[in-house]
């Protein structure tokens, strides 16, 4: 009987498989798993009501407005992330390599989201770090609060998404470094 109930599970597991594989429910299946947060104009519907931020600057940063830095004609690095949220400190490392290596030519605005200036300001002296910071000093729009953390947009000179992305990753890989000095050639 035990190995009647082992073959029809490995049956039913096989056939689950072949289905996802060579049928229309693959496709679903795929488009319903697949991480798509990477893609510009993936989620993003975002207008400039969205980016009327007011911004109080720590780490060096000056008080400013989301809004300036989308039209500033920069490049802009914006990321959403919290000295509480352990997805966003490991990423962390590699921000501020790539902020030491673009900081001149690319302009980093990292949003501290749901913390303190006296946790975060204490985390980022502890680690050495020098990129700019800031806390939001007004209400952030349903569209532009993050549903997860960290939240990463990049933007073209023209203040348009070109990367949106919705978990860790490696800031400083090649492929970032060449989206940035390819957008800061443009």
């Amino acid at each position: 009987m035990k190995k009647n109930k082992q073959v029809i599970i490995a049956l039913v597991v096989v056939f689950g498989l072949i289905a996802i594989m060579f049928t229309p429910i693959g496709t679903f299946v795929k488009s319903k798993v697949q991480d798509d947060s990477h893609i510009a104009g993936m989620e993003v519907d975002l207008k400039d009501s969205d980016y009327d931020i007011d911004l109080i600057g720590h780490n060096g940063a000056k008080n400013s407005n989301l809004l300036d830095f989308k039209n500033s004609g920069e490049v802009v690095f914006l990321n959403f992330w919290g000295s509480w949220c352990p997805p966003c400190v490991s990423e962390m490392p590699t921000i501020q390599k790539l902020y030491e290596a673009k900081g001149q030519k690319v302009k980093f605005v990292l949003v501290a989201i749901q913390d303190k200036p006296k946790v975060f300001n204490a985390f980022l002296e502890k680690n050495g770090y020098t990129m700019p910071v800031y806390e939001p000093n007004s209400p952030i729009s349903n569209n532009m609060l993050p549903r997860v953390f960290p939240t990463t947009y990049i933007l073209n000179k023209k203040g348009e998404i070109v990367l949106k992305e919705t978990k860790t990753r490696d800031w400083n890989d090649k492929e970032i470094n060449t989206l940035l000095d390819k957008l800061i050639a443009e």
